[in-house]
C-alpha cells in the first residue's frame, strides 16, 4: 500500500505514505471487528446529525440544549463540528477556514477534501463512546448535499474538480457505514435571523460571508431536508407511513419528523428519518427554561422514536416480513446489511478508495 500511494497517487514523503496507510488498516479491521457476527449482538448506539445554515445556533443548540437538560445531558454525547482542525493544521498552523473565504476560487476543493477527511477522523474518534445517543454537528451529506454544491454553482469548484470529489465520494461513504447516521436534526432559521447571528459572533474567517451566500446555502438545505421542497420523487411524510409507525411518534413531534427519500437523495440516506427544528426566535435560554426543555423534549422523543425500530430489528424475531423490511432498510446500504459488506475483496477494494481520499490532502 505505501508503494502504491508514492507510485500511483503522487505522496512523496514515506512517513506520511504510511501514516496513512496505518490510519485506513485500522479503520477498515474496527469495521471488520464490529461486524463480527460471531460475537454477542451489543445494543445499537444511535448518531444523529445536526444540520443547519451557518450561524443558525447549532453550537448553542449543543452546548445549551443537549447538556444542560436533564431530558438530554445524560442521554447524549456532543461531538462538535472540527473547527478547530481547519484552523490550526501542521507544524505551520495553517488556517484553511480562512484560506477557503479569503480565495475560495483557489482553496474550495483543497477545503471541502479536508473537511471530509476531518470528519472520517472524528467519526472513528467518537466512536466508541457509552451514551446511548451521539450527536454530531453536521455530516458529509451537508458537505456534499449542500456546501459542495453552493461552491461549485458559485464557480468556485470546476467540473473538473467536482467530477473528482464524486468519483471518490460514493464508494468511500459505502465502505464506511458509521458515517451514516440513523437521523437528522434540522435547525431551520431564514437566512435574515442568520446573518444577523453570525454579525453578532464575529467569527474573524466568515467576515465576507454575504447574506446571498446564506440564501443559497437555505435553499440546498431546503430542498434536501424539507418535504414540500424536495425534488424527484419528493420525501416521504410521516403521515404516509404504515399506522403501526405512525403510531409510534409522539404528538410534539408527528408534524416534524419525516423520512428522506427521492431520485436527488444519497442512496445511503434513504429512508432515514428527519426531525426539523424551528430555530427563527431569539431565545434567551438563561431566563426561558421552559423554551430550552421543549426543544430537549423533542429530541428525545425524536430519539425513542428511531429507537424503537433499531432495537426491533435487532433483536425481535417475531416481527412481520413486511414490518422487519420497513426498519432493516434504514440500516442497509442499497438493500445490502452492514454485515454483509466486508468480504476480502470489498476490504481491499476500501483501502484503495480511502487511501485515493485521504492521499488528496497531498494535492
Amino acid at each position: 500500500m505505501v508503494e502504491f500511494l508514492q507510485s500511483s497517487v503522487g505522496i512523496i514523503h514515506k512517513n506520511h505514505a504510511e501514516s496513512i496507510t496505518l490510519f485506513i488498516k485500522e479503520s477498515v479491521d474496527e469495521e471488520v471487528k464490529d461486524t463480527d457476527t460471531s460475537k454477542p449482538c451489543r445494543r445499537k448506539r444511535l448518531t444523529f446529525c445536526v444540520e443547519g445554515n451557518i450561524s443558525v445556533g447549532k453550537s448553542t443548540f449543543l452546548q445549551r440544549i443537549a447538556n444542560e437538560t436533564i431530558e438530554l445531558r445524560d442521554l447524549v454525547e456532543i461531538v462538535p463540528e472540527p473547527v478547530a482542525k481547519w484552523q490550526d493544521i501542521g507544524p505551520d498552523h495553517f488556517n484553511i477556514l480562512d484560506a477557503f473565504y479569503a480565495e475560495p476560487q483557489r482553496y474550495a476543493y483543497t477545503f471541502q477534501n479536508y473537511v471530509f477527511v476531518t470528519r472520517v477522523m472524528q467519526e472513528r474518534e467518537s466512536s466508541s463512546g457509552i451514551k446511548p445517543l451521539r450527536l454530531m454537528e453536521r455530516s458529509v451529506f451537508s458537505d456534499r448535499m449542500v456546501f459542495v454544491r453552493a461552491v461549485h454553482e458559485a464557480k468556485w469548484m470546476n467540473e473538473m474538480e467536482i467530477s473528482i470529489y464524486d468519483s471518490w465520494f460514493d464508494p468511500v461513504v459505502s465502505s464506511l457505514p458509521g458515517l451514516v447516521p440513523d437521523g437528522f436534526i434540522y435547525l431551520r432559521a431564514s437566512p435574515d435571523t442568520c446573518h444577523k447571528r453570525m454579525m453578532v459572533r464575529k467569527r474573524s474567517e466568515e467576515g465576507g460571508v454575504s447574506l446571498d451566500y446564506l440564501q443559497g446555502l437555505h435553499e440546498k438545505h431546503e430542498s434536501w431536508l424539507l418535504p414540500s421542497k424536495g425534488q424527484g420523487s419528493g420525501l416521504l411524510s410521516v403521515s404516509q407511513l404504515p399506522i403501526h409507525m405512525e403510531g409510534s411518534l409522539h404528538p410534539e413531534i408527528r408534524d416534524r419528523v419525516f423520512f428522506l427519500e427521492g431520485d436527488h437523495m444519497h442512496s445511503s440516506i434513504q429512508k432515514v428519518p428527519a426531525l426539523i427544528l424551528d430555530c427563527e426566535n431569539d431565545i434567551d435560554f438563561n431566563k426561558d427554561i421552559e423554551a430550552k426543555r421543549q426543544y430537549a423534549r423533542q429530541v428525545a422523543e425524536f430519539f425513542e422514536f428511531v429507537k424503537k425500530p433499531a432495537e426491533t430489528s435487532d433483536g425481535d424475531k417475531s416481527m412481520s416480513p413486511q414490518e422487519r423490511e420497513t426498519y432493516v432498510v434504514r440500516y442497509s446500504l442499497d438493500g445490502v446489511p452492514f454485515s454483509s459488506l466486508f468480504d476480502a475483496t470489498a476490504v481491499a477494494n476500501d483501502v484503495v478508495y480511502s487511501s485515493i481520499l485521504l492521499s488528496l490532502l497531498n494535492a
